[in-house]
Formats: C-alpha cells, sequence, structure tokens
C-alpha cells in the first residue's frame, strides 16, 4: 500500500495541522469507545431477544401439534366443510394493538394483544375442544414471535451498521491518524536539524570573517 492511502491528506505541514490532527485523534478514539460499548449492548439484547424466541417457539409448537392432533382426529369424524364453517366464526373478534418503542436505541416494533374470544363455539366438536381453550395462548404466542422475530432483524441490522463503523475507526481511521502525526512529528524533527546544521555553518562563516 502507498503512503499516501496510509497517512490522512494535509493542505501544508504546520504545527497547526498537527494540532488539529491531535484533536481529531482524540475525538475518533472518544467515539470508537462509545461505538464499542454501543456494540457490546446490542450484542446481548440481540442475544437476549433470541432466547425468548427460542423459548416462545418451544411452547408455540408444542400447542401447534396438540392442535393438529385434535384437527385431524376431528376431521376424520366431521370432514374439512364443517371444520371450515367453525374455523370462519373462531377467527373473528381478534384486535392487536400496534405502535413502536426504544430497544438499545433501535426502534423496534411493539405489538400488544387487546381483544381474542375465548368462548367455545357452542357447535365445536369435542375433540377441538382443549385447541379451543388455548387459542387465545397460541394467538399470543404468535405475535409476541412476530414482534420479536422483527426486533432480532432490526437489532441485526443496527449491528453489523456499527459494527462496520467500529472496525473503520480501529483499523482504518485511528491508524491513519496515527500515522500521519508520526509523519509531521519526523518533518519538523528534521526541519529543527536542518535549521540547527545551518545556524551552525553561519556561526562558522561568521567566526572566520571575524578571524580574518
Amino acid at each position: 500500500m502507498s503512503s499516501q492511502h496510509q497517512i490522512v491528506r494535509v493542505a501544508r505541514p504546520t504545527k497547526l495541522e498537527l494540532i488539529r490532527l491531535r484533536r481529531r485523534l482524540a475525538t475518533a478514539r472518544r467515539i470508537h469507545r462509545i461505538l464499542r460499548d454501543r456494540l457490546t449492548l446490542l450484542v446481548q439484547e440481540f442475544f437476549i431477544v433470541v432466547r425468548k424466541l427460542y423459548r416462545l417457539r418451544d411452547e408455540l409448537d408444542a400447542l401447534l401439534r396438540d392442535a393438529y392432533r385434535s384437527y385431524v382426529a376431528s376431521y376424520m369424524v366431521r370432514g374439512h366443510v364443517e371444520l371450515d364453517a367453525l374455523s370462519s366464526l373462531v377467527s373473528r373478534g381478534v384486535e392487536v394493538y400496534a405502535a413502536s418503542r426504544s430497544v438499545a436505541g433501535v426502534r423496534a416494533p411493539l405489538l400488544e394483544l387487546k381483544s381474542v374470544p375465548e368462548e367455545v363455539p357452542l357447535l365445536a366438536p369435542s375433540e377441538t375442544v382443549p385447541v379451543h381453550r388455548s387459542r387465545k395462548r397460541i394467538i399470543e404466542l404468535i405475535v409476541s414471535i412476530a414482534e420479536l422475530e422483527r426486533e432480532l432483524f432490526l437489532l441485526g441490522i443496527e449491528l453489523e451498521r456499527t459494527k462496520r463503523r467500529v472496525n473503520m475507526l480501529e483499523y482504518v481511521l485511528i491508524p491513519r491518524l496515527q500515522r500521519t502525526i508520526r509523519y509531521l512529528r519526523m518533518k519538523f524533527e528534521e526541519r529543527e536539524r536542518e535549521e540547527k546544521t545551518r545556524l551552525k555553518r553561519v556561526k562558522t562563516v561568521l567566526a572566520r570573517r571575524r578571524g580574518a
């Protein structure tokens, strides 16, 4: 990699520019620390949501397995026409409240189940009565899982974005600023050595002239 890509471009190598680069480096380091802390927080929140999702999905899978067995038994006796008619009645009256909330600085959805009819339809087959009684919990789980999956997706996007910023600061900007500061220091030290050498020569010349 060429030296031009390893340092920050400066208009003129002056002491004022060096001061400005030092301040910029200090600011970059502060931002890097803040973003690292935010990255840690996002990772923790991400795994909290993952654990919640696993737990809710396990519960939902167990309830749906029981529901599937009950409906299969009822289907063998009643047929799909009667079950479809009953299903159209069961699906009515479900209301979900939708809003948003902040999770580690990320705008995540907030879904809340407002109402679900809890009564068992009068014409429901006896095989499906346990399913109707667990219907509210199944819908609650579906709503909660939808909310958490969207939250997990948004956290993943923010996690990747923050990680890119941290890496850019850690591996690109901060090293370039450090190399530029070292480069300017070397320039100034070289100038000082040249100035000292020039002054010595001037003194030597003046001393010879006085002696002559």
